[in-house]
This record gives structure tokens, sequence and C-alpha cells, in this order.
């Protein structure tokens, strides 16, 4: 999904209870199934998800099965979902007995891209103040990762609802660290920001999916507003007007559309409109042009003016 979830990303989130943590994983695992967009992110390809609630009833995880495929006005084939109640006996994830459960699951099914676990809490036993049940399911958590499985695991926060429950460690070796706090609508129970506590693998090229958003089931329908609060920082003078270069031509015929409604222009557009504004010269310094131009390119970045992708560079608003 987008940049920040692969086959090998380590995710946890965070939030207090009843957020809406469990719908929103719900329909994030589905669309990643499908190989759909959610949010602003961007959908690659169909995979395989398997989704382990240790929480709700069977009946209550299949009622939110078949809301969320309503929404996504699909039921993907490769989603499965696999409640605590469906296997007797359920034995937790940080025992050789509950790994090798899910193992077996996993073989039965041909193998999956992405395990999504909900929650910790409720699917590793005891204290989750001291760091001894997570320190005995990262063997297994790293087997995945080396098995090319990604992993979204869900999390509650205490009476601290700014930070996750227990141990800090939990944290040490994920990739990325999601946390969500309540933004109330007057419209709708599910509605929180969503906020990149940790991103590992953030990028000057992939900030854009790393954006904080503010996220909310609103009618039987997803919305999203990206919140990003980080402030654009001064630029110089020359920078600024091969700022105005990229305005210029992202506001022509010239654009290109890029996923989430981003509106992007071409590098070799960008540095033409350059020439054009006189901020550099091809012909007569051909390499100090390049020089240049990578410089305005990286200062824009820098100052959270711009995002890049590629040979695609946007506004960040």
């Amino acid at each position: 999904m987008g940049n920040w979830l692969s086959t090998t990303s380590r995710v946890l989130v965070a939030a207090a209870t009843g957020l809406g943590k469990t719908n929103t994983a719900i329909a994030l695992g589905m669309r990643i199934s499908a190989g759909l967009d959610f949010l602003h992110w961007k959908g690659t390809r169909p995979s395989r998800v398997l989704y382990i609630d240790g929480e709700m009833s069977s009946r209550l995880l299949r009622q939110r099965l078949l809301d969320e495929a309503q929404r996504a006005g699909q039921d993907p084939a490769g989603f499965y979902g696999l409640s605590h109640e469906d296997i007797p006996n359920f034995k937790p994830l940080n025992t050789p007995e509950g790994q090798a459960c899910i193992e077996k699951i996993v073989k039965s099914i041909g193998g999956i891209d992405l395990l999504m676990a909900d929650s910790v809490m409720c699917l590793l036993a005891g204290d989750m103040k001291d760091e001894e049940p997570w320190s005995q399911t990262m063997p297994w958590i790293r087997s995945l990762t080396k098995r090319c499985i990604g992993q979204l695991w869900l999390h509650h926060t205490g009476h601290d609802e700014t930070k996750g429950y227990g141990t800090k460690t939990r944290e040490w070796q994920m990739d990325t660290v999601l946390h969500l706090e309540t933004a109330r609508r007057d419209d709708t129970d599910v509605s929180f920001n969503l906020t990149f506590r940790k991103a590992r693998e953030r990028t000057p090229a992939t900030r854009f999916d790393f954006q904080d958003v503010r996220v909310a089931l609103v009618n039987d329908c997803w919305e999203h507003q990206l919140t990003d609060s980080r402030r654009p920082q001064s630029i110089r003078p020359q920078t600024a007007k091969a700022l105005d270069a990229l305005t210029n031509v992202i506001a022509t015929d010239q654009a290109v559309a890029l996923s989430g409604g981003r509106r992007s222009a071409k590098a070799e557009d960008w540095k033409a409109e350059c020439v054009h504004m006189g901020l550099i010269d091809t012909e007569a310094k051909a390499h100090s042009a390049r020089t240049l131009f990578s410089k305005f390119r990286r200062e824009l970045v820098a100052a959270n003016r711009i995002a890049c992708e590629g040979d695609f560079s946007w506004l960040i608003r």
C-alpha cells in the first residue's frame, strides 16, 4: 500500500479503545488484498492477507467483514478473516503452539503477503508492561519478514492515550509506528487523526505517503484529508523563483495527474520553464545547469515545499 507498507514492513498501530482502528485495519486489508487504493495511498497488486482477530466474537467479526466488503464494492478472494473463536483452545502468539497454529493456516491457504494481528493485548499472553511477551514473539516476527510476509500489529493505548500501552521496546524493531488520535465529528463515531510516529522507510521521494491524515467513516464511506503540520522552511530568493517555475508548469496542460489527486510536473518540463525564466542556461553551461537544477530540487524538498517521486515533482499544500 503506497510506499509505507510492503511485504517486508513491520508496522505497529496504536489507538484508544473504540476509536475505529479495527474498522480501519479491515478496510486497509481488504483493499490491499484487492489491489485497490485506500485513502491517499496507491494500491499495487492483489495480495493475500490474513487478518487475525483476538477481540470480537466471530459473529461480530463476520458482520464487520460483510460491511466493509460492501463499502469496497467487492469481497476480495485474497482476504482471510480468522477469529480466535474459530480455533478451539486458541494459543497465544508468543507461544510455539500459537505460532505453529498460524503457520499451519498460512500453509493451508497457499501463503500470504501480509499478516494483520488485532490486537497485541488479546493475541499475546503476559503483562503488556513487561518486555517478555513481545521478546518471545520477535523471533517469529523476524522469520515472517525473512519470508517476505509484511505485518501490521494493532495495539491499545492506556490511560495515557498519547502512546501505546506498556513497554516502549515494542517499537524498537518496527519499521513504522502509527498513532490514531481522536478528532471528534458530530456526523460519525469513527473519526481520527493518523500520525506516523516512526517512519524508517520515509525518504524525500516518498514523503507524500507518510503525511498525517484525518480519517472519518461518514455515511458508510471513507473520507480523508491530509493534515501534515510540518511548516515550510524559508528558502533563498533564487530557489523561490524555481518554485514559481514548477507552479507555472503544474498550472498548464503539461501537468501529469498522479494518485491522490496530485498534479505534478516532469523534470524536463520544470527545467525548461527554469530556462525560460532565465534561472539556468542549459546551452552555455550544461553541467552547471544540471547542478543548479538539482540544488533547487533538493532545497525545496528539504524546506517541505515540494515532494518528488522519480521524474515527477509536486507542491505540498
